[in-house]
């Protein structure tokens, strides 16, 4: 074959990969535009499975943005014809592909950790860009459509740049740390507009977001590290103890979280006010004129018809995108706060979270458990872990969960007994905060003596770390609920409890099992308890004759009490403990279910206050958790650790 014929080969080959990875990088645009958003309100499976391909589509796009400016630089370096004049002016549309959808900056925290990175990427594909287009100069006939969109894409990518660079914890707090500890926290420039309460007749809608906006900066502070002084947290407890109703507390809550996705996430904040307005202003006529330039001109290029529609694809698009990006922008919280007075009532009714409660639970992962062999296989390929993420998956399940739901309601005033109850600890008059230690045998005494059976419990319990008692309350739940007591007992507001403890006990054991993460600073051990608990369900009831949860909780009430030896085995065997909790708690109160609720909560309470909180920072971006919620409320009410006594 002729060295011509190859050459030919190759141009063509070359021409056509950057047509479709042009098409594959617009395309990844539009996805990550449209879908983006949704993060913030999809749970459960398939919450996971969008994630995934958000994943994968955030990260494809960088890549596929810049290998294609890498063909064209390498097509420009060989060859300056018309149909190579057409991809420089594509060049252009990269950088503002890199430059992202609005809706999507950053993935995960990590991104923007690494901003400094993100900044040198920027220089160099501008330059690449920029050397690319100079290049084919003064030959190149596009070179005005060519500048312009150039410029649109510079704008867009140090749009996402600066992003990067605000969310950064570096620099989060930047706009809202005061100039001295205890001084007022200041709001940004963006809000300052804002009016008071009492200067417009508002709605509950606006008074919910007016209050949000007004203590969203003590989060940005909380995430960043600095304590909070004894008038601040006194404060914002007295805001929100005023507020009253948990429905509107949990509202004010979903605002708070939704901007901080925003923050942390998008490119609100940088294009949310008056410089952005005016870059984006911008963007957008440098490519109008650009479109009309293309197109008032193009009869005098020696384009193919494929070549024209594809750039024609190319900058309406890029207009049309713009067009979204604002609509988008228009209903978001960031805007509605920085214009609250004017903002119409229905735009605040909107889902800001998934709303959804992840449940598993033990004794469906035994049932469900995979057989010895098999597991041997994956021992022996190192794929365990997999494996076990998989079994997770396929026994995951999840329950709605709304602000006007009396569970919510339940979990706000035990949170606010807690609160009162912590401060009657106080020992010295200048004491504002407890210690972990302190706070965990505190809470628990109040729920315990809440039994009729208090010091039975008691001794099976107190010995028992944080994840052997997550562990054991939560069998022991597990028991009850199918096989001690069916009936279900109804409190305040109708909540019933034996529901409410189950919705909490899989919920717990959930974060334990698939979210270690947000658990780490509670449950080091969590996998290894798991395990021998696990192996000893298998060694003292076979699976051979089970077929659901209730027969295998029937099977443990049944034969657990034969082989434990109750000197050696409960401190031991969580499996054990959690057998001889369940015989307790059907001695206990004739409906040892509201008493059980507490427990759960109080058990949730101190991991939520444990949890490290940029752990909590990034659930908003996986569609939530509740334990995010209690997690902001106690902070919101002064149980957090971000409180001082001292100046």
């Amino acid at each position: 074959m002729s060295p011509s014929v190859i050459e030919t080969a190759q141009k063509i080959g070359v021409t056509w990969s950057i047509r479709a990875f042009i098409i594959v990088s617009l395309s990844l645009q539009i996805f990550l535009i449209w879908f983006a958003r949704y993060r913030k309100w999809r749970g459960g499976k398939w919450g996971k499975c969008l994630d995934m391909l958000i994943w994968f589509a955030y990260l494809l796009a960088d890549w596929v943005a810049g290998f294609t400016i890498g063909l064209i630089l390498s097509e420009q370096s060989k060859t300056t014809t018309e149909s190579s004049d057409i991809h420089v002016f594509w060049a252009p549309f990269l950088l503002l592909h890199l430059g992202g959808p609005d809706t999507i900056t950053s993935f995960a925290l990590e991104d923007n950790e690494f901003w400094i990175r993100h900044l040198l990427g920027l220089g160099l594909q501008v330059g690449s860009t920029a050397y690319v287009f100079v290049k084919s100069l003064p030959e190149n006939k596009l070179w005005l459509p060519t500048i312009l969109v150039l410029m649109a894409g510079i704008i867009k990518y140090a749009e996402r740049n600066r992003a990067f660079y605000h969310a950064n914890f570096d620099h989060l707090g930047d706009d809202w740390l005061p100039s001295e500890w205890g001084d007022e926290i200041p709001v940004p420039a963006e809000f300052q507009k804002m009016d008071s309460p009492a200067e417009f007749e508002q709605s509950q809608e606006q008074m919910l977001l007016w209050t949000a906006v007004h203590h969203f900066g003590t989060i940005k502070i909380m995430l960043v590290g600095p304590l909070l002084s004894p008038d601040q947290y006194s404060e914002i407890r007295e805001t929100f103890l005023q507020v009253g109703d948990s429905s509107q507390v949990l509202q004010i809550m979903e605002i708070e979280l939704s901007l901080l996705y925003e923050v942390l996430h998008t490119k609100l904040p940088v294009i949310g006010c008056t410089m952005g307005y005016i870059f984006r202003f911008i963007t957008m006529c440098c490519i109008l004129v650009a479109l009309f330039s293309f197109s008032l001109f193009k009869k005098y290029y020696l384009l193919k018809q494929l070549d024209i529609w594809l750039t024609y694809g190319l900058l309406i698009s890029a207009f049309v995108l713009d067009i979204i990006s604002i609509a988008l922008l228009i209903s978001s919280d960031w805007i509605l706060a920085a214009y609250i007075r004017s903002t119409k009532s229905r735009f605040f009714k909107k889902r800001r979270w998934s709303r959804a409660v992840s449940q598993l639970n033990f004794i469906t992962c035994y049932v469900n458990d995979y057989p010895s062999l098999l597991k041997g296989v994956a021992h022996f390929l190192r794929i365990r872990g997999l494996l076990d993420d998989i079994k997770g998956i396929r026994c995951l399940s999840s329950k709605d969960f709304k602000e006007d739901d009396p569970e919510w309601r339940f979990i706000f005033e035990e949170v606010k007994e807690l609160n009162e109850f912590l401060n009657s600890k106080m020992t010295a008059p200048s004491q504002t905060v407890l210690d972990t230690k302190q706070v965990w045998l505190y809470s628990r005494e109040r729920v315990l003596q809440g039994f009729t059976n208090s010091n039975e419990l008691i001794k099976i319990v107190e010995e028992l770390d944080y994840t052997k008692s997550v562990l054991t309350w939560h069998i022991a739940t597990e028991l009850c609920f199918h096989g001690v007591d069916q009936t279900s007992t109804s409190g305040n507001g109708s909540i019933s409890h034996r529901e409410f403890c189950k919705l909490l006990s899989d919920y717990m054991f959930y974060l334990l099992v698939m979210q270690p993460a947000i658990m780490s600073a509670v449950s080091q051990s969590w996998k290894k308890v798991f395990e021998e608990t696990l192996a000893e369900t298998v060694l003292y009831v076979r699976r051979g004759s089970i077929s659901n949860d209730e027969d295998a909780c029937k099977k443990i009430l049944q034969l657990i009490p034969n082989f434990r030896n109750p000197e050696r085995d409960i401190n031991r065997s969580v499996l054990f403990a959690a057998s001889e909790l369940a015989k307790q708690l059907k001695k206990s109160n004739s409906t040892p279910w509201e008493q059980m609720s507490k427990v759960w909560v109080h058990l949730m309470c101190f991991a939520a206050m444990n949890c490290r909180p940029h752990v909590h920072a990034q659930q908003p971006s996986k569609g939530g958790e509740l334990l995010t919620f209690v997690w902001l409320l106690m902070n919101h009410l002064g149980l957090g650790t971000h409180f001082s006594s001292h100046y």
